[in-house]
């Protein structure tokens, strides 16, 4: 079983997003599929078979994402060491190699948003950051290839 971590925000836009797809399909694609049969015979009707295509792809997707809900495990400040990079961090790095200087929030499953500089923990350069404190250089392996970063400051996240 894999475990999927989350912040206490992310947890409930995870929970809200499970109820309101199976709302979805409690409702809108049931009367889709419903008014579809209304039409004739289901063998060669496009409306039909585009509804249960619809609600097929629906229930896959709620099913990952129950997955995720069912498995799911909610990171608290207080259970964070202060001075480690962990989930639930704010990190201001260096790049060694240009000077550039860049700040990332690493958060959990589902909460990345790259234009506010937040990242998922399972991504590359947060599983190399991790468990490592502010002064160290460490070398993170990235997908163009290795780089290094000194890690400047290590805060918690604050929404």
């Amino acid at each position: 079983m894999q475990v999927y971590y989350f912040t206490k925000n992310g947890y409930e836009k995870l929970r809200k997003e499970v109820e309101a797809l199976e709302k979805y399909l409690k409702t809108e694609i049931a009367d889709e599929i419903g008014k579809a049969r209304e039409h004739g015979d289901l063998k060669e009707n496009a409306e039909y078979e585009a509804a249960k295509n619809k609600q097929a792809n629906t229930m896959a997707k709620l099913g990952s994402l129950q997955e995720r809900f069912q498995n799911a495990r909610v990171i608290r400040k207080e259970d964070l060491p202060a001075d480690i990079v962990t989930l639930g961090k704010t990190v201001e790095i260096q790049k060694v190699s240009s000077g550039d200087k860049i700040t990332y929030s690493i958060l959990g499953d589902g909460e990345t948003d790259i234009d506010k500089g937040i990242i998922s923990y399972q991504s590359p350069l947060a599983k190399g950051l991790m468990k490592h404190k502010a002064g160290d250089q460490v070398t993170v392996q990235l997908p163009r290839g290795p780089e290094e970063f000194k890690i400047l400051s290590i805060e918690y996240y604050e929404d």
